[in-house]
């Protein structure tokens, strides 16, 4: 069970820097990824992560894991994967596994 969070958080990882990021997704992105069965899931979690990756002030973006900045939309997605994946990936397995709980 955990190994399947574990990749699908991975698989997630891109998308929710993307979100955090305010690059827009491709509407079926989610659903390409995890599959339609998870969509809702996973949605969820990337909403949750999302949320407490980045903020934004005076139209410039913010890292909140280590409040470094500001940075482009492109800039920060960057930052994210690369310095933050590890953390963002953790981040992800406890937001699925909230949702599976909720669900059980």
């Amino acid at each position: 069970m955990d190994s399947g969070i574990s990749i699908t958080a991975e698989k997630l990882i891109d998308i929710t820097a993307k979100k955090a990021s305010h690059i827009a997704l491709k509407e079926d992105e989610i659903t390409k990824t995890v599959g339609y069965s998870s969509k809702q899931i996973a949605e969820t979690a990337v909403d949750r992560v999302a949320f407490w990756l980045s903020n934004e002030e005076n139209h410039l973006l913010y890292c909140k894991l280590c409040n470094k900045g500001p940075f482009t939309k492109r800039g920060l997605f960057l930052h994210l994967t690369r310095i933050h994946r590890q953390e963002i990936k953790l981040m992800l397995e406890d937001e699925i596994k909230k949702e599976i709980k909720a669900i059980i």
